[in-house]
């Protein structure tokens, strides 16, 4: 099963061509895997349409060869979002294929999951930077199969207001290096903080195989951006509940 991955949500741009064998994607390496991930600045979600081209020419293979497209659909660069939305809303109309949601920060909890082992049943807090003195966070916790599960809402808040996890945790995000003296306190609470994690292909192409497997696939035309801006997100499970009342 292969799936196309695309996050252009902050300054990096991330493509990836996961093809998942018999054995379960969830926190496994991939047997097949292509992947281009760097930071560009501002404008990194520019390359974003030239790279999906590139590997998928490495590879050998067409939209015709794909099972998904997953895409990190925010919250994170307006901008950003809007690009890598279009690019997945394109790929799935002209090849016929399901589009898969991925909220970021679900991506960012993942690579935090990998990159410092994090066991199941330990919990999450994810911080992003939101600019304008605000961050985007979430609490999780790890399945039995190494996925993160959010916990309630995505929130948009100032940083000395994030509420971290009952028990003990593990603090993930760029808004540890963004505002260091707002969040020292979680930062001295958690057991381990990664503050280097971001939005990943690699963890969206996990990620979006594992809403496949749910029936959490959408159209093109579904397929929309998460701005938290004056509002809580919905998860992915409302939105589909919602579009289908």
């Amino acid at each position: 099963m292969t799936i196309l991955a695309i996050d252009t949500s902050t300054q990096w741009c991330s493509v990836a061509l996961v093809q998942f064998g018999g054995v379960s994607a969830h926190g496994q390496e991939a047997p097949f895997s292509l992947v281009r991930h760097e930071n560009l600045g501002p404008e990194s979600s520019q390359h974003a349409l030239d790279w999906v081209e590139a590997l998928l020419d490495e590879a050998q293979l067409s939209f015709r060869d794909l099972e998904g497209i997953a895409v990190g659909i925010g919250p994170g660069a307006f901008t950003g979002i809007r690009i890598g939305v279009g690019i997945g809303q394109g790929m799935a109309l002209g090849g016929d294929l399901p589009c898969l949601p991925v909220i970021c920060l679900d991506a960012v909890a993942l690579e935090g999951i990998r990159s410092l082992n994090i066991p199941s049943g330990a919990h999450l807090l994810v911080a992003t930077d939101a600019r304008m003195n605000e961050v985007y966070w979430a609490s999780y916790e790890v399945s039995a199969d190494g996925l993160p599960v959010c916990l309630g809402d995505i929130y948009l808040s100032a940083p000395e207001t994030v509420e971290p996890p009952s028990s003990g945790f593990y603090l993930l995000g760029n808004a540890v290096t963004a505002y260091p003296e707002a969040m020292s306190n979680l930062m001295s609470q958690a057991i381990a903080v990664d503050a280097l994690v971001v939005p990943h292909a690699r963890s969206i192409a996990t990620l979006g195989l594992d809403a496949l497997r749910k029936g959490l696939q959408v159209s093109a035309m579904d397929l929309q951006p998460i701005y938290v801006r004056d509002k809580v997100a919905q998860t992915i499970a409302e939105r589909a509940q919602n579009s289908q009342g």
